[in-house]
């Protein structure tokens, strides 16, 4: 099985003798080690995010001798200039080409992991590839914000919109390296691929794990078990967790979210 950025030897030892990184929204790949490591963790951040959010999850799994991918989707990780230049096309495109180059370098126990609009993007990708399973974490189908439904409308006057922080949040806006403007055509976007998975929830049917933050004000909590009916897979667990909101990657139950989903793998493999 070749490596995908790193070289061979490398993946022979844990992610202690390698320097973390955090706060930096580049994608990674972190080669595994042991016998976990032909399972590969594929991690899709969310809308205007990057894979920033995901860097201790993907440590954490890491550690545990798993293949970790983190994907940084077009027009993300850079300005919202560059943003507003892609579209849900982009977007998916991007994680199809990085689950086929996983599997070009002979991986075959695939399992995305998605946040917010990553989880819609890895719940698709359950619906039209063969993955091992799949990890959907506050997946949005009932949005909290009403205002998205005039996107497109209001996307011919205004091009960009400024996003308002919740009192307390900062440290997770600095450690996801979320912009603090949205592109409206790009949620017009991100409006299309939600409606396109969700008329389609009954196409997954492999093990999935739902995470849901019970304080979630941008997905509302209702979607996880809207997602967790709706679906075919016979192996399915809903998990909500009292002290998140929609940063469940990093807030304060954000360890045993870590350690949930690394239950779930195990089961897996």
């Amino acid at each position: 099985m070749q490596s995908l950025s790193m070289p061979a030897e490398q993946s022979a030892a844990p992610i202690e003798s390698m320097e973390r990184k955090f706060r930096t929204p580049e994608p990674f790949f972190l080669p595994g080690f042991g016998p976990n490591a032909e399972t590969v963790a594929l991690l899709i951040h969310g809308f205007t995010g990057s894979p920033s959010e995901f860097r201790r999850l993907g440590y954490y799994l890491h550690d545990q001798g798993y293949t970790v991918k983190a994907v940084l989707l077009p027009g993300h990780g850079t300005t919202p200039e560059d943003m507003i230049q892609t579209g849900f096309r982009d977007w998916w495109r991007a994680v199809k080409e990085a689950y086929e180059s996983l599997q070009e370098a002979g991986y075959r126990k695939i399992i995305p992991i998605g946040h917010s609009m990553g989880g819609l993007l890895s719940l698709k990708l359950a619906m039209e590839e063969e993955v091992a399973g799949c990890v959907s974490l506050a997946t949005p189908i009932h949005l909290g914000s009403r205002k998205v439904v005039f996107a497109w409308l209001l996307s011919f006057f205004v091009k960009y919109v400024s996003k308002r922080r919740p009192p307390g949040a900062e440290h997770i806006t600095s450690e996801s390296l979320a912009y603090d403007r949205t592109p409206l055509k790009c949620v017009v976007h991100f409006r299309r691929l939600l409606f396109h998975v969700k008329k389609k929830l009954n196409r997954v049917r492999v093990p999935l794990f739902i995470g849901q933050g019970e304080l979630d004000k941008a997905s509302l909590p209702h979607s996880a078990p809207f997602i967790y009916k709706k679906v075919a897979s016979e192996l399915k667990e809903l998990k909500v967790y009292p002290n998140s909101a929609h940063g469940i990657l990093l807030e304060s139950d954000r360890e045993q979210v870590y350690e949930d989903i690394g239950q779930f793998i195990a089961r897996l493999t």
